[in-house]
């Protein structure tokens, strides 16, 4: 666990979730869900049952090359991160990660110091050597702060998402290395 501040000097934590923790992330998942139309998944896609969460949390915890970090603040998840890593010998060596940040704690610093986290878990561990992402084109608060960390722009899926109005959004694929 580690204990952090943010810009604006509230104190929070980032730490692994236990399975215990199913219920806080699920109930955090539906209020992200609802609150933005900057991620994939919609509040009626979003389905699983607490034992379908543990279970993802626990298989995260056991496998050494993905994990999950949540940020707390004020008794609440201010913040999530998941990293999955590559699951065949080729790909090994690379993972795809999501974040987000709860709306009430965006501006804060939150998302970056979950980032930051990640980026150097992944340069201690010997297997990640690439880490990338999926944003949407139009989430410039986000690209800025990937750019800002170091992502670069490796790709971009034209018109991959629709919107519930019908607009076509494009998705920027950005990486890091964590090798030098």
């Amino acid at each position: 666990m580690k204990e952090l501040t943010t810009k604006d000097g509230q104190e929070f934590t980032i730490r692994q979730p236990t399975a215990d923790d199913a219920q806080n992330i699920i109930d955090y998942s539906k209020m992200l869900f609802a609150s933005t139309d900057q991620v994939l998944t919609t509040l009626e896609e979003y389905t699983i049952s607490v034992q379908q969460e543990r279970t993802w949390i626990t298989n995260f915890n056991d496998d050494p090359n993905s994990i999950i970090f949540i940020a707390e603040m004020q008794h609440r998840i201010a913040g999530l991160l998941f990293f999955v890593g590559g699951s065949k010998k080729k790909n090994a060596h690379t993972g795809e990660l999501g974040v987000s940040v709860h709306p009430a704690f965006q501006g804060l610093s939150i998302g970056r110091q979950l980032l930051d986290s990640l980026i150097q878990w992944a340069q201690n561990n010997p297997a990640i050597e690439k880490i990338f992402l999926n944003v949407f084109a139009t989430n410039q608060k986000a690209i800025r702060l990937y750019k800002d960390l170091g992502f670069r722009e490796e790709g971009r899926f034209i018109k991959a998402i629709k919107q519930s109005d019908g607009e076509y959004v494009d998705v920027l694929q950005m990486y890091i290395m964590t090798k030098k």
